[in-house]
């Protein structure tokens, strides 16, 4: 189990997990979603945000499963 990094959300990356809050009907939203909401023309830079989040505590993610965002706070 990893344990979660003690220091704070960037502003950046409390919007991406507030579009994540907002959006979690039945399923999470996709990373092209969460792109193209947020301005960001690489997924890349999602994933980044999305990975930090996981380090965090804010969200967890299942490996190998579409719409796999679970948000822990």
């Amino acid at each position: 189990m990893t344990i979660a990094d003690p220091k704070p959300l960037t502003p950046r990356q409390a919007e991406v997990l507030a579009f994540i809050r907002a959006n979690m009907a039945y399923y999470s939203p996709t990373v092209r979603q969460i792109a193209k909401e947020m301005g960001i023309a690489n997924h890349n830079a999602v994933f980044h945000h999305l990975n930090a989040l996981e380090k965090k505590g804010a969200i967890r993610r299942i490996r190998g499963k579409s719409r796999n965002i679970e948000v822990l706070q």
